[in-house]
């Protein structure tokens, strides 16, 4: 069986998956460290710093990242195999609804679910709405 493309799926995901995480985490730290939204104006170099810690981390996790996508792989073929006989997509539109349910809202979820745990954790809101101009 091939799995070049799942293989490279499986690996986008996992290492989104991993970012994700580090996401959360930094948001936890400097939270819990600060008591303030990373949001707030000031706060982005200050969370960066924490950030960079996290990002630094992950990037040696990345031989367990691998390590996961090959052993995750053959499901991400056998997902698009089973969209193409289920909803009768062709490879290229069944690949692309992979990519947009796992490599896309999957990351968001995850961000978000993430962040929102640990914010739960650390009893600092995101305060998202600062993203739109909204106290």
């Amino acid at each position: 069986m091939k799995l070049g493309l799942a293989a490279f799926l499986a690996y986008g995901f996992v290492s989104n998956l991993t970012y994700a995480v580090m996401l959360s985490l930094a948001y936890y730290v400097f939270t819990s460290q600060s008591g303030l939204s990373p949001l707030l104006p000031g706060q982005k170099a200050p969370f960066l710093a924490v950030y960079t810690t996290f990002f630094v981390i992950n990037n040696f996790l990345r031989p367990v990242r691998l390590a996961i996508a090959a052993t995750v792989s053959p499901y991400f073929e056998n997902f698009i195999k089973f969209l193409q006989k289920r909803l009768r997509l062709n490879r290229v539109f069944a690949t692309a609804t992979v990519i947009f349910l796992f490599n896309v809202v999957g990351t968001f979820a995850a961000m978000y679910i993430g962040v929102n745990i640990a914010a739960f954790c650390s009893g600092v809101p995101p305060q998202i709405g600062l993203l739109f101009g909204r106290a």
